[in-house]
C-alpha cells in the first residue's frame, strides 16, 4: 500500500514557505551584521548593557543577556486573550523534488513548514485555533535571529561575547521548553518518532507531559508509526502514548525499542516491556512531581479513541480538529509529485517565518 501524500494545499505552501525561508537564510549570511545590529538595537531599548569578564568569567554581551531573557519569555508565547490554540510541534522532515536543497544536497522539506501550513489554514477557518513555536511572537523574533548561521553568531562577537558553540540549539531548546510549558489542550506532533537527538525528544515532549494542561493523553502524532516497523510493532508500540516516552534510534539510551527485535517477542513478553516502559516513565514523572503516565491498559483505550475525542478534550474556547488526513496519516519518505507550476515563491508573512531545513542537524531546522 503506498504511503497517502500530504494535500495538495498543504503542501503548496509548505514549499512556498521553505522557499521563502531559504532566501532569507541567504541573505541574513551575506550581511550578518545587519542582523547583529538589530538585536544589538533591542538589548539596548531593554535597557541592557555589556557584562564585562570578571575572574573565570567571561563577558556577556548584552545581545546574549536579550536572547537567553528571550527564550524564558512567557509573555511572548502566550496566546493572546480569549484564544486556546492547539500548540503543534514538529520533527524532521522528508525528502521532496521542488524543496530547497539542505547543507547535503538533498531536496529537503522540513515538517515546521507543513505544520505551520496546517496552522495557518486552520487559522483561516477559526483565528486562534492552531500555532506553532515559530508563530509565536517570541518565536518569531529569535527565529529572525538566524542564529543557526555561523555568520550572525560571529557577528554578534562568537564565544568572547557569550555566544560559544552549540548556543543556537541550545536557545531553541529553552525557548521550545517555554513554549511546551505553556501548552493547553490537544497538541500535534508533526513526526512519526522522536529521535534522542532532537529538541523534540529531549524538551518538549517531557515538559508536554508534565504541563498538567496537556498530559500524555492530549499528545497526539500526526503520522502513523513507520510501515517499516513489523505491524504487530505498529500496533502495539506504535501507540501515541508509546511513541511519547519511548524512543526507536538508540539502543544505548534509555526506554529503547527495537522494532524488529519487539516483534520477534512473544505476546507476553512484548507486554511487559512496554509495561515496564510506562512504569519506568510514570515513577519518573511522579519523581519530579510531573502528571501520572497511564498504565498499558490507558494507553490501549487512548489508541482506540477516535479522532473527534482527543479533539473535544481541547479546552474552551475549543479549537476545530484537525484535518482528517492527519490522524492515521501515513508520512512519505520521499515525494515524488511532478514539479510544480504558479508563482514565484514570496516571503513568508511575518505571522508564519519559515526556516531552512538541515535534516541531519540537531536543532530547529533539523529534528527539532
Amino acid at each position: 500500500m503506498s504511503p497517502e501524500p500530504i494535500p495538495e494545499a498543504i503542501e503548496e505552501g509548505a514549499l512556498l514557505r521553505a522557499d521563502a525561508r531559504q532566501q532569507a537564510a541567504l541573505d541574513a549570511k551575506r550581511n550578518p551584521l545587519s542582523i547583529a545590529r538589530r538585536i544589538k538595537a533591542a538589548a539596548t531599548a531593554a535597557g541592557l548593557e555589556d557584562k564585562p569578564a570578571e575572574g573565570d568569567k567571561p563577558r556577556v554581551s548584552k545581545a546574549r543577556q536579550y536572547i537567553d531573557a528571550l527564550a524564558a519569555d512567557k509573555a511572548k508565547l502566550t496566546p493572546p486573550d480569549g484564544t486556546k490554540p492547539i500548540s503543534a510541534f514538529w520533527s524532521y522532515g522528508i525528502e521532496h523534488p521542488e524543496a530547497p536543497k539542505n547543507d547535503w544536497g538533498v531536496p529537503f522539506l522540513s515538517q515546521r513548514f507543513i505544520a505551520e501550513e496546517w496552522a495557518a489554514q486552520q487559522n483561516e477557518t477559526t483565528p486562534g485555533a492552531a500555532q506553532t513555536l515559530e508563530t509565536t511572537q517570541g518565536g518569531r523574533e529569535l527565529d529572525g535571529m538566524f542564529l543557526w548561521e555561523d555568520e550572525v553568531i560571529e557577528a554578534l562577537g562568537g564565544e568572547e561575547a557569550g555566544f560559544p558553540e552549540g548556543y543556537a540549539k541550545a536557545t531553541w531548546a529553552k525557548i521550545s521548553e517555554t513554549y511546551a510549558g505553556l501548552a493547553e489542550g490537544r497538541t500535534l506532533v508533526f513526526g512519526q518518532t522522536a529521535d534522542t537527538r532532537s529538541i523534540l525528544h529531549q524538551q518538549e515532549l517531557g515538559e508536554l507531559c508534565k504541563n498538567p494542561d496537556v498530559g500524555l493523553h492530549n499528545i497526539d502524532f500526526v503520522y502513523e508509526a513507520p510501515r517499516s516497523w513489523p505491524e504487530v510493532t505498529r500496533t502495539e508500540a506504535g501507540t501515541n502514548a508509546v511513541r511519547v516516552v519511548a524512543q526507536f534510534d538508540n539502543k544505548d539510551l534509555p526506554r529503547y525499542i527495537d522494532p524488529q527485535g519487539f516483534a520477534a517477542a512473544t505476546p507476553e513478553a512484548r507486554k511487559a516491556e512496554i509495561d515496564n516502559l510506562l512504569e519506568s516513565a510514570a515513577a519518573q514523572a511522579q519523581a519530579q512531581d510531573q502528571v501520572q503516565v497511564p498504565t498499558q491498559a490507558q494507553a490501549q483505550a487512548q489508541a482506540q479513541a477516535p479522532a473527534v475525542k482527543a479533539a473535544e478534550q481541547q479546552a474552551t474556547p475549543k479549537s476545530p480538529a484537525s484535518p482528517l488526513w492527519q490522524m492515521g496519516f501515513q508520512q512519505p519518505q520521499t515525494v515524488t509529485r511532478p514539479k510544480r507550476t504558479g508563482p514565484t515563491p514570496v516571503a513568508a508573512s511575518p505571522g508564519a517565518p519559515p526556516l531552512a531545513p538541515r535534516p541531519l542537524a540537531t536543532g530547529m531546522d533539523g529534528p527539532a
